[in-house]
């Protein structure tokens, strides 16, 4: 339980920092979560990517 409680906070700070003005606790947080999830996603090619050579 507390894993996902840091999740979610981690989420919310990295949203604060790509909000826009007006933006409600759900758009923020949706946000930071699709950052974290587009950051993953470079980690696992690269990974991949180096793996190959």
């Amino acid at each position: 339980m507390g894993t996902l409680i840091g999740i979610i906070i981690v989420a919310f700070i990295i949203g604060l920092l790509s909000r826009k003005k007006g933006d409600n606790f759900l758009d923020t947080l949706s946000s930071g979560c699709g950052t974290i999830f587009l950051i993953i996603i470079v980690i696992i090619i690269a990974i991949i990517v180096i793996a190959k050579k």
